[in-house]
């Protein structure tokens, strides 16, 4: 397919499914490296604990603050969910693949790509809060990746090094939309 010949509305539509793509690996990363980086920790406590209980003589008092962070670290895993949560992100990340593969398979006619619209929106509709800082972030990524000379969103480097963290609702509006490819 020609990305030329897509309309405004089209190239958008594409655009953002592109978009989303990046924001869900971004997500899906992000729940793994947590999930082990946890993993990780718990294990390295776990086994302090033991060899500290090995040994004769009195339980030192970091050992007892050693298990606590343990079992705390373990107790927010579970609670979080970061596996559930990276599943969750793959699917999304897997679902918007196969809209774009079906995009640039199908015709420009205006009927195929209101389908891919409606698509795109049950999508949508099974997704978590988005995290605006990241999501703009992403378009960022997107515009640079297409070679587009637009400027990019605004982005504070408070908000970039939390974007995996707080939902930033307020960043004015929504990501400008791309400018049409020429």
């Amino acid at each position: 397919m020609n990305l030329k010949k897509l309309s405004d509305d089209q190239y958008g539509l594409l655009f953002d499914v592109r978009r989303s793509m990046r924001y869900h690996d971004r997500r899906r990363a992000f729940f793994e490296r947590m999930h082990r980086v946890t993993n990780v920790l718990t294990v390295l406590m776990a086994g302090s604990v033991l060899f500290e209980l090995g040994r004769t003589g009195e339980t030192a008092g970091w050992l007892i603050l050693l298990s606590v962070a343990a079992a705390l670290l373990a107790a927010f895993d579970m609670v979080v969910g970061y596996g559930a949560r990276a599943a969750l992100h793959r699917d999304l990340k897997r679902r918007f693949a196969d809209l774009e593969i079906a995009m640039m398979r199908g015709g420009l006619d205006e009927e195929a790509w209101r389908e891919h619209q409606i698509q795109r929106l049950a999508i949508e509709r099974d997704e978590p809060p988005v995290y605006r800082a990241l999501d703009l972030l992403c378009h960022n990524e997107q515009l640079a990746a297409e070679g587009s000379k637009e400027p990019p969103a605004k982005v504070s480097p408070w908000q970039r090094y939390t974007s995996q963290l707080l939902l930033w609702p307020d960043l004015g509006a929504n990501p400008p939309e791309p400018a049409p490819m020429t």
